[in-house]
């Protein structure tokens, strides 16, 4: 997408239903995911996941394709906004210059931090925990990463659900060269290339 696109803007507020079933769907979850107890991998993690959100009680206006290894999309919530649970294994630096976003976190296998940048531009790094809640305003660059400072294993994952205002794949976008230096210098590597 251009950064002249002629989307406009849409820079909403969630509203009390959208953050009361994302704290149930948590809820649910971490009580089934203590079953796990020892055996905590992403395919377990995923799968109790996939049974909380498929619940009837968790079910949204239009719900979420839950067949395959995800993201698992197409989910409307009562307000139109766009519901997608997201999968990441390596890191997507980028940002969506017309759409707010909420990411909420389920779930880590290793531990994560969550580039951004604070209201003076300064790079911050914040640690990611189940239940933790990033919102993305408008052209505010983000991504999850890997613990900065510590060994990282191949079956990293995070997994968060997304509630957007419209279909990212229409508003995202590489960030500057600034904020690529900026993510160098509090993560100590440069930014992986593309989306």
């Amino acid at each position: 997408m251009a950064e002249d696109s002629n989307l406009p803007l849409l820079d909403h507020e969630l509203a009390d239903d959208e953050l009361n079933w994302i704290k149930a769907v948590h809820r649910d979850f971490t009580a089934a995911r203590a079953g796990l107890a020892g055996q905590e991998n992403g395919t377990n993690l995923k799968q109790t996941l996939r049974e909380v959100v498929g619940r009837k009680e968790h079910l949204l206006a239009n719900p979420m394709e839950l067949s395959g290894d995800g993201p698992w999309r197409l989910g409307k919530n009562n307000h139109d906004r766009s519901v997608a649970c997201v999968f990441l294994k390596k890191i997507e630096l980028h940002k969506h210059a017309k759409s707010r976003t909420d990411q909420f976190a389920m779930y880590v296998v290793g531990e994560a931090d969550a580039f951004s940048l604070n209201d003076k531009s300064q790079p911050i790094l914040t640690a990611v925990e189940s239940g933790s809640h990033f919102h993305n305003s408008p052209g505010a660059p983000h991504a999850f990463l890997p613990k900065v400072g510590q060994k990282t294993n191949d079956d990293w994952e995070i997994a968060f659900i997304a509630i957007t205002p419209r279909n990212l794949k229409e508003d995202t976008q590489k960030v500057s060269e600034e904020t690529k230096a900026a993510y160098k210098q509090v993560v100590g590597y440069d930014a992986p290339l593309g989306l």
